[in-house]
């Protein structure tokens, strides 16, 4: 199952942020077991991550470890600083079609 979600415009700090998101974001998240697929930016702005996951049950089950992880807390002010935290996105759960 794939979790996609597109954020809107996090700024004019792209490189900050892009920064922020590999070097503290991407290590937790795979670390507890979610597999990274991708980040992408449109014209506007916008930011789509997409992040693999056994299913639906397993993604909600990572996610929690991930908020809960000394090191999400820890940077939350560099996330925030770097326009990751708090933005309005839209989240798809895809599964695969074969």
């Amino acid at each position: 199952m794939i979790r996609m979600r597109i954020y809107e415009s996090q700024g004019s700090d792209h490189d900050s942020a892009d920064r922020v998101f590999y070097e503290l974001v991407k290590p937790v998240h795979e670390r507890h077991g979610a597999r990274f697929l991708g980040r992408y930016c449109d014209q506007e702005g916008r930011v789509v991550v997409m992040w693999l996951y056994e299913n639906e049950a397993a993604c909600h089950a990572i996610q929690r470890t991930v908020a809960e992880d000394p090191v999400t807390t820890e940077n939350a002010i560099y996330r925030r600083q770097a326009g990751l935290h708090g933005l309005k996105f839209t989240e798809y759960f895809l599964d695969s079609t074969d």
